[in-house]
């Protein structure tokens, strides 16, 4: 199925896109209030991934066996560096150790009444990471860039509402990113050199016409950007050049974020957050999309 849309907010004019289901299933009977931020590690042969109102970091392997652990604040990310696991919270970047299951601090966010949202890893091993009031009520929120070896918190770029759909595009050397309030609803990506400057945002996509508003994100082998349209049922699929090629309808009305699973990323695994009294699920999706 396609469908056509007129959307002069891409300077394309009509825009025609597939329209496919996708029958994700969940991977785990554990659940989540507010799925977010799942990563695969090679380190651990498990996704890892958080309930950010849950105060939990989860790490759950292919087969389903899901082991849990408290937060000693609310988590916003997870991502894995070799056999590292650092989390953002509230208080700043966390380091986790699982076998003794403590949480150290190795970068403290001394911003009032924040906490660290998405985030992903760029070819380097650095993380990018957005921070955002925890009410949601101001542009306050920082993007930062995070170096593990040098245990450095660097801010980038300020003044963003909801940080989301961090990926990083090693393929072109760029960064993509959202902004997922109601008010904003745009993804850009900005041009990283050498030297970690950003070159001024360029729009990549708006999703005044689509269903659900930007929220988490990945990027395939192809260089295609995938992102979760949180209430509104579904996953976005767009061409290196913007163009939307397909939506996928999700079986969760409130889709967080997607993440490939090797090897060769022939399956997708994706977070939810409870809706309607359905609790949120990670999913799982085999085959190629």
């Amino acid at each position: 199925m396609s469908t056509t849309i007129q959307n002069s907010q891409y300077g394309k004019g009509i825009m025609t896109y597939d329209i496919v289901d996708a029958l994700f299933v969940p991977l785990t009977q554990t659940r989540a209030k507010l799925g977010e931020s799942p990563v695969w590690s090679d380190a651990h042969d498990a996704i890892w991934w958080v309930d950010i109102q849950g105060h939990k970091v989860l790490r759950t392997t292919l087969a389903g066996e899901t082991q849990a652990w408290t937060t000693p604040e609310m988590p916003g990310f997870v991502q894995c560096i070799g056999r590292d696991v650092f989390i953002g919270m509230q208080s700043g970047i966390f380091v986790f150790d699982d076998q003794a299951a403590t949480f150290h601090k190795v970068a403290p966010l001394y911003l009032e009444n924040q906490r660290f949202n998405d985030a992903c890893t760029d070819a380097q091993g650095r993380i990018w990471a957005g921070t955002m009031d925890i009410d949601n009520q101001h542009a306050n929120g920082v993007l930062y860039l995070f170096d593990p070896a040098a245990l450095t918190l660097t801010s980038k770029a300020e003044g963003s509402r909801t940080i989301n759909g961090l990926a990083w595009d090693n393929r072109n050397q760029r960064l993509f990113f959202s902004d997922s309030h109601p008010s904003i609803q745009t993804v850009w990506t900005v041009k990283i050199n050498q030297h970690d400057t950003m070159s001024p945002r360029t729009v990549f996509a708006r999703f005044d016409d689509l269903s659900g508003r930007p929220d988490g994100a990945a990027i395939d082998a192809k260089g295609r950007y995938w992102i979760a349209g949180v209430g509104g049922g579904a996953i976005y699929c767009f061409e290196p050049d913007g163009t939307l090629g397909t939506k996928y309808n999700v079986p969760f009305q409130s889709p967080t974020k997607p993440a490939f699973v090797p090897p060769d990323n022939h399956a997708m695994v994706l977070t939810s957050f409870t809706d309607n009294g359905d609790d949120g699920k990670l999913g799982i999706y085999r085959g190629d999309l």
